[in-house]
């Protein structure tokens, strides 16, 4: 999970986000459309946490920036206070927190390996001619031991290996696979045969499927990227491709990732082997896409609002809840989400099951917003409109 930076373009036609090449963190678009001193303003928060509620949802923890899985049973998380961050772990069990260690600066990512073993993060701290240095680290969750590896750059510059057991990220030969354990590096792809998509100034952020006979790589920034895929000994440049870090290979054929443009995204899948495309989810404010490995399930957001699709199944659950970083668990029955820094617990049957009562909330909720499209002098600036109307619309698809 990786932090996001969000700047706001208004323009005559539309509102735009601007992302970094960075993961999302929790936002609350709310306060950017909606005056905080509005009636409506603090009632919209109290009902989407009574949502929660509805599904009994399981309350973690507040001030969370970065959360995530790390077996059945654990959950590593990152806390922020000032110039501070502490990693705890989790026991749902037993509902414990235990601290694991603290950690100076911003955190600007943080990825949970697949195995468990090792969290990694972008780290940024103020150097003495105050510029902003990034670093990477990787934190190994047995020994508690930090280790800053090479990659420097502000923002997210890496990916995971398959397995969990590295690291990849670009230097001047090429994609490089470091592994911390072995202390080894060894060369993925040669940069080479990849320069026709590499653009000034941003590394190329590669990811291996999971039998590591196909590649993907992405390249670029500010929403202008370029992507090539690799395999059985050729390749192809994947187009319109607008995210460095919402790019999730889901089997060794197809992988999801984010087109469109800011204010209207969305989510395809592609695959390797018949070189198509398909469109899992149209127009939206942001994606966040999320996929949870072991579970087969992919989480993104239809304009702040999470949905489920279940890859197996080939099912999608429009949940009713909002957040970010939705993960599920390995044996994909609970998912974590982080709202307002708050972090859930949610069991994706209950969700399910609660959906009448989910209907009722969201009722109450697109009245509220339907009220604020009537209401100008609770608008923060004149494109609150835009926004409001996205959100009556997003919930009149629950509600109906």
């Amino acid at each position: 999970m990786v932090k996001k930076v969000t700047l706001i373009f208004f323009t005559t036609a539309s509102i735009f986000f601007v992302y970094s090449r960075a993961h999302s963190r929790d936002i609350n678009l709310d306060g950017i459309y909606v005056k905080e001193s509005s009636p409506y303003y603090d009632k919209l928060l109290e009902k989407k946490l009574t949502a929660y509620q509805i599904v009994n949802s399981q309350f973690i923890g507040r001030n969370v920036i970065f959360a995530s899985w790390n077996d059945g049973f654990n959950i590593i998380y990152i806390k922020e206070f000032p110039d501070l961050n502490i990693l705890y772990s989790y026991n749902r069990i037993t509902q414990s927190h235990t601290e694991l260690c603290r950690i100076k600066g911003t955190i600007a990512a943080a990825i949970n390996s697949i195995n468990g073993r090792f969290i990694y993060l972008k780290r940024l701290r103020e150097t003495e001619d105050h510029s902003v240095k990034g670093e990477t680290i990787a934190v190994n969750l047995n020994s508690k031991k930090l280790q800053v590896l090479e990659p420097a750059y502000p923002f997210i510059d890496f990916s995971l290996s398959p397995d969990g057991r590295g690291i990849l990220y670009e230097t001047g030969r090429g994609i490089v696979e470091y592994i911390p354990e072995t202390n080894t590096r060894s060369l993925i792809i040669e940069r080479s045969e990849y320069a026709d998509i590499v653009q000034s100034g941003s590394p190329a952020i590669a990811y291996l499927s999971p039998n590591r006979k196909k590649i993907v790589l992405v390249n670029g920034s500010g929403g202008s990227y370029r992507a090539k895929v690799f395999g059985h000994g050729a390749s192809l440049k994947l187009d319109g491709i607008t995210s460095a870090s919402e790019v999730f290979w889901i089997n060794n054929d197809r992988l999801v990732y984010r087109k469109g443009y800011a204010g209207s995204y969305s989510i395809h899948v592609y695959d390797a082997a018949a070189r198509a495309s398909k469109v899992l989810s149209g127009s939206s404010l942001n994606t966040n896409i999320r996929f949870s490995n072991l579970a087969k399930m992919i989480s993104f957001l239809q304009d702040q609002i999470i949905q489920i699709y279940d890859v197996r199944r080939n099912q999608v659950v429009n949940t009713g809840l909002e957040g970010e970083d939705v993960l599920f668990s390995p044996d994909g029955s609970r998912f974590i989400s982080l709202y307002l820094k708050k972090l859930f617990i949610s069991n994706i049957h209950t969700v399910k099951k609660k959906n009448l009562e989910m209907v009722g909330i969201s009722r109450q909720i697109k009245e509220l917003y339907k009220n604020l499209l009537d209401s100008r002098n609770d608008w923060s600036n004149d494109y609150s409109p835009e926004y409001l109307r996205r959100k009556i619309s997003a919930y009149n698809k629950i509600a109906e």
